[in-house]
């Protein structure tokens, strides 16, 4: 598979982080990403083992048809941001919202003093 995610982040404040999900061709030839609505991404945060939030969960994406054409060496990049979080212990898996890669994801933790 050519597509490598990593996942990263960054304290913004005493109870919010920005995750930073790249997405990096790591072959030697263009891959289409396919997005099938205006989501890009998706993830699951969990606080001390219990699901707090799922970014999908109630919302609505507006309809569209994208193939992106991602070149070898080139990446796709989006920062998430997480606010309002309660002190804990944070596990977060985000992942790139087009079904031909699955294995486009990445876990990262953190903590909320």
């Amino acid at each position: 598979m050519s597509l490598e995610a990593t996942l990263t982040y960054s304290e913004t404040g005493p109870d919010s982080v920005m995750l930073h999900f790249i997405v990096e061709n790591t072959g030697n030839s263009a891959e289409k990403v396919t997005f099938r609505s205006g989501q890009r991404y998706d993830y699951v945060l969990y606080r001390d083992g219990e699901l707090v939030e799922q970014f999908s969960e109630g919302k609505m994406f507006i309809m569209i048809y994208e193939e992106i054409m991602v070149a070898a060496g080139d990446e796709l990049s989006f920062d998430i941001p997480l606010k309002e979080l309660s002190p804990g212990s944070y596990k977060v898996t985000v992942w790139l919202q087009d079904s031909a890669w699955p294995g486009a994801q990445a876990t990262i933790r953190f903590e909320i003093e």
